[in-house]
């Protein structure tokens, strides 16, 4: 299985805090994140957020679909928040937050460590490495532009 390492970074003109609180409650996804079609929680975990496990289906700038279970491993409140990776991906996947002092624009750092398990993904990977890294960047483009519309109008 191919391996991709895959990083972003979004600047939301935003606080901290709403801006976390908009991140942590993936269920609003869908309302401002055009390419995820939908968020299930199969487990709430802890109290805390720890081992919460959601289903979410993803769509793409491509014409394929992404099935994901998204397990929280880490989360430190307003810094960072872990996740294990199953299903069409596997891996981890981290997010950090940042205030940037001098604009107070919040940066939240996206990290993927994971590996394709469709099997037309893993045979055309050689070929298909820079698209899937497009379609990436394109879909995590697209939630960054959604979320701060979202939060423009709360």
């Amino acid at each position: 299985m191919p391996d991709f390492s895959l990083k972003t970074t979004w600047r939301i003109p935003a606080p901290i805090a709403l801006v976390w609180d908009s991140l942590i409650h993936t269920e609003t996804w869908p309302d401002w994140w055009r390419y995820v079609a939908s968020v299930t929680e199969l487990e709430p975990g802890l109290p805390d957020g720890l081992a919460n496990t959601r289903s979410y289906c993803w769509r793409t700038a491509l014409p394929y679909d992404l099935h994901l279970e998204m397990t929280v491993i880490r989360l430190v409140p307003c810094r960072t928040i872990t996740v294990a990776v199953s299903g069409d991906l596997t891996g981890t996947g981290q997010c950090t937050f940042s205030v940037e002092a001098e604009t107070e624009v919040t940066c939240v750092e996206f990290y993927w460590q994971v590996q394709t398990c469709k099997p037309w993904m893993n045979r055309l990977s050689i070929l298909t490495r820079p698209v899937f890294e497009w379609n990436h960047a394109e879909v995590m483009k697209q939630g960054e532009s959604g979320l701060i519309a979202y939060l423009g109008i709360r």
